[in-house]
């Protein structure tokens, strides 16, 4: 007694399979694509929210600055000449 396995393989069903498991392929690819892409404008999103942020910030950064010089603050300047200094060592010695 042998025992032999007759496997016959039916030409439409292997079309049907192959048309199914393509077109399972081709949704699940255009799912990940879709999501990738969500992804990308997602973080694109987010960058130019965070420029947007830095501009605004940097605009305030000017206007506080210009706010500053128009401001008449007398400043002394306190310059020291290499030759002072020199002398007042020589002095100490």
């Amino acid at each position: 007694m042998s025992f032999t396995l007759d496997l016959i393989i039916n030409p439409v069903v292997l079309f049907i399979a192959a048309i199914s498991g393509g077109l399972l392929g081709f949704v699940t690819g255009k799912i990940k694509l879709a999501r990738s892409r969500a992804k990308v404008e997602e973080l694109e999103r987010e960058m130019m929210n965070s420029h947007a942020e830095i501009l605004e910030l940097q605009k305030s950064y000017i206007q506080l600055e210009n706010r500053l010089q128009q401001q008449s603050i007398p400043v002394i300047p306190m310059k020291i000449s290499g030759k002072d200094n020199n002398s007042k060592e020589k002095a100490t010695k």
